[in-house]
């Protein structure tokens, strides 16, 4: 099949001609083949090879991690002994009608005349229920003593937040003390907020 007339000139050129005629052809097809197919090529393997690094230092941080785990496992059953012991020094809700009974009857104990014992509302901390209680009495300086002495001996975690004391004019009582006590109550994550206390 003859070529069309437009490529007379083409055909009958010297062979000179013919070769530049080639090598820019083949340019133009390598240039058009280079922007159509290799360049998106360049592109997707650049975008492989970051995330292939960034896999990379992600394998190197988990393995360094699971080279550690023995050792947080450890720490983490440390805490979880602390945590148990702290727990058994802190009363559950079943235990407060029990506890509130035994820091009343330090005070009668002591000697002191307890005219208040009432636990407050209870406010939720990152783990613990704080409860403070007011309580106050009449007594001497030594009977207030022993009260917080004996307060302080309680197997469960109890302390003073703040305690007012005035002089009293009558005799047998040197003075009278207003103390907020605080106890903890344990809070597990996730429980429920604290009950409200019996009035």
């Amino acid at each position: 099949m003859p070529l069309p007339p437009i490529f007379d000139p083409i055909v009958n050129a010297p062979k000179p001609q013919k070769i530049a005629l080639g090598v820019v052809g083949l340019a133009i097809i390598g240039a058009a083949a280079n922007f159509l197919v290799l360049s998106p090529l360049g592109a997707e393997v650049a975008q492989l090879r970051a995330q292939n690094e960034a896999l990379q230092r992600e394998l190197i941080q988990s393995r360094a991690i699971a080279a550690d785990l023995p050792r947080i496992r450890l720490e983490v059953a440390q805490l979880e002994v602390k945590i148990n012991v702290l727990k058994d020094k802190l009363p559950t809700e079943r235990e407060m009608p029990a506890f509130y009974r035994s820091m009343s009857d330090a005070g009668t104990q002591a000697g002191l005349g307890v005219s208040l014992f009432q636990p407050r509302d209870g406010v939720a901390k990152d783990y613990v229920v704080e409860i403070p209680i007011a309580v106050s009495a009449e007594g001497s300086y030594h009977q207030l003593g022993e009260f917080l002495e004996r307060v302080a001996r309680l197997p469960r975690v109890a302390s003073v937040k703040d305690m007012k004391l005035s002089a009293q004019k009558k005799s047998g009582s040197a003075v009278r003390a207003e103390i907020t006590l605080l106890t903890y109550m344990y809070r597990p994550v996730g429980s429920p907020p604290p009950p409200r206390a019996a009035r």
